[in-house]
């Protein structure tokens, strides 16, 4: 399982490449089987540019599976005077 961690990550991490705002906190991923939920925290109001950015990340990482896997994103907002509580595999956190 530790490998399919990895190469979510990875897959994650190139796909942000070009995509990451100043708004965006963290992303932060979950794996069960072949459904990946991919979560994206934005500091304030999130904007539709940013929606795209995190929908052009989703896109990217569905590109590297086959049809049989699950892969959502969720853009979820959370102030920076506030804590992110996500157990999940962080793949991006912002110097705060």
């Amino acid at each position: 399982m530790d490998e399919n961690i990895n190469l979510v990550k990875l897959s994650i991490q190139r796909a942000l490449l070009g995509e990451v705002s100043s708004f965006l906190r963290a992303v932060v991923f979950s794996i069960n089987n072949k459904d990946i939920e991919i979560r994206f925290y934005f500091d304030g109001v999130i904007n539709e540019e940013d929606r795209e950015s995190a929908s052009c990340v989703e896109t990217e990482v569905i590109a590297d599976y086959d049809e049989d896997y699950s892969i959502n994103a969720n853009c979820l907002r959370v102030d920076a005077c506030d804590p992110i509580n996500d157990r999940g595999v962080w793949v991006y956190k912002r110097r705060e």
